[in-house]
């Protein structure tokens, strides 16, 4: 048998006689064989570190691993056997008192039962055994060496918890994320923030983060070793069951962490794919979301470890593609050709109704900016207080609030009719493949006459979010088209100095808050002087 974690300074004797120990059979009603606690006691001592065992119904040893000396990790148990698996480890230093990770992993895996055995100079100080009552809650009980060594384990059992607890009762319902960052210290806050606000758009609820220095991330698991342990215990503490990373993942990376933790594991861009799958409305929406998804999945479907098994449901599995998302390689490939072959006819029918807006002489305005920075309460606006027919928009406070591209005709000024175009919002770290399987929508950007770039303004980030938006522009050939810059939201601004000091950065700015009805007038005269008619 295999002994997993942390080996260093042990002798190839020792772990020889730690395997022969885990070969002796506990017999019921025992809660372990005491040659086995014996052994174990002694080796705790002379490694100062916490070993933990598994011992199945059977009594049999079907799980090892050592720690350090104040934690040990758990190797992965299968969820059918977690509830009639118990887990007994060792505590240097002669505290027996179970930790909160102890009886949080015993929640989270649904074990049977989880002991901690106090052990100082090679003895036993005693122990606590917690398990599940009926109602859910955990009971725990200490124990003398003495008492330990009288246990009637299966009484116990019997009078203290129920048969085996579903792991449905010990796992949260709702979906508890943990956001993982790998970032430069000064925009790891920032960042976070942004990752939080993805997740809320998402519908899960953020119950801790963890921001890893850049210099220490780990190519093979993202995280360092050091932060590995430290995130374990925290999924734990906090009861996570999804691990949100901020950037796009290897699949070997995804792979690894989906092991080491044992929850699902989703980096930032599958948690942009759950929104863009959750927003899609028209044909066109959804058509590029499921070919988005499947060109992202492709090459994490390996068929092993969560990789496949987490697509049973939640985050990261939404949308109109999602009954195909366990298809083997070669019918996912064809399928992704179907979709291009249908988003190709899209884009005829595009080429089209642009032709026939040239002939008829209306110019196209494009809408443009980070996401959440006011694009469809501008178009709303404008719809307004321009009096133009069509179903009105609702702006939200969330990421990505709009997918599917809008269209509205507008008369500015006095005779001067327009098209305006309310597009997806743009956001760092935007996958390149993402960006092309969105190109259907991107379109309208691409053949607009002239963009009105949407920014937040009182964003304490507020000009790399622009340049963030000037470089995806660029990826799109559209840098170079006139450009006006809407600095929304000022109302929220502390200093009218920083204000004055953005629009000095940003090409044609026209200064207003949306939320407090300024009048639009000086956009139009902007659009009129920098767009002339046809």
């Amino acid at each position: 048998m295999d002994i997993f974690g942390d080996l260093s300074g042990i002798r190839l004797t020792q772990l020889e006689e730690l395997k022969t120990l885990s070969s002796l059979r506990t017999e019921r009603p025992e809660l372990i064989h005491v040659d086995l606690l014996d052994g174990l006691s002694i080796l705790t001592d002379k490694w100062n570190k916490e070993i933990a065992l598994y011992i199945n119904r059977t009594g049999r040893v079907n799980g090892i691993a050592v720690g350090h000396h104040a934690s040990v990790k758990l190797p992965s148990v299968r969820v059918r056997e977690a509830t009639h698996t118990r887990c007994i480890h060792t505590h240097p230093g002669g505290n027996f008192q179970l930790s909160s990770v102890d009886l949080s992993a015993l929640e989270s895996l649904s074990l049977e039962s989880m002991t901690s055995i106090g052990i100082l100079n090679g003895k036993i100080t005693g122990a606590e055994l917690a398990c599940l009552t009926e109602d859910g809650t955990i009971l725990t009980s200490n124990f003398s060496p003495q008492e330990l060594e009288r246990l009637d384990y299966d009484e116990f059992l019997s009078e203290n918890r129920t048969r085996q607890t579903p792991i449905t009762r010990a796992l949260p319902e709702e979906e508890r994320a943990y956001l993982v960052s790998v970032e430069n210290e000064e925009l790891a806050q920032e960042i976070l923030t942004e990752l939080a606000e993805l997740a809320r758009t998402a519908g899960v609820k953020v119950v801790g983060q963890l921001l890893q220095p850049k210099r220490y991330g780990s190519s093979v698991s993202y995280l360092g070793k050091g932060k590995l342990e430290t995130l374990n215990q925290q999924l734990q503490n906090t009861h996570a069951n999804v691990l949100i990373c901020d950037d796009e993942l290897t699949p070997a990376q995804l792979r690894n962490l989906e092991e080491y933790t044992g929850i699902k594991v989703l980096d930032r861009t599958g948690l942009i794919l759950d929104i863009f799958a959750q927003r899609a409305k028209s044909r066109e929406g959804k058509l590029q979301v499921e070919l988005a998804q499947l060109q992202y999945l492709l090459p994490r479907l390996t068929g092993q470890g969560r990789s496949l098994s987490r697509l049973g449901g939640g985050i990261g599995t939404r949308g109109p593609g999602e009954s195909k998302l366990e298809m083997d390689k070669r019918r996912v490939r064809q399928r992704i050709y179907i979709l291009e072959q249908d988003l190709k006819e899209i884009r005829k029918h595009r080429l089209t109704q642009r032709q026939q807006r040239i002939r008829s002489g209306l110019q196209l305005v494009a809408l443009v900016g980070y996401t959440n920075a006011g694009k469809t309460t501008f178009l709303q606006k404008a719809m307004e207080q321009t009096r133009a027919k069509g179903e009105s928009l609702s702006g939200e406070n969330k990421l990505f609030a709009t997918l599917d591209p809008t269209v509205r005709s507008l008369q500015i000024g006095t005779y001067r009719q327009i098209l305006m175009s309310d597009t997806v919002g743009f956001i760092q770290k935007l996958p390149p493949k993402l960006l092309n399987a969105f190109l259907a929508t991107l379109e309208e950007v691409q053949n607009a006459d002239l963009l009105v770039h949407v920014l937040d303004a009182s964003h304490a980030r507020a000009l790399e979010q622009a340049d963030t938006v000037h470089e995806i522009l660029k990826e799109l050939d559209c840098a170079d088209k006139p450009t006006i810059t809407v600095l929304n939201k000022t109302d929220q601004v502390e200093q009218i100095s920083d204000l004055n000091r953005l629009a000095q950065q940003l090409p044609h700015p026209v200064s207003l808050s949306l939320k407090q009805g300024d009048s639009l007038v000086p956009v139009w005269k902007m659009i009129e002087e920098l767009l002339p008619e046809n």
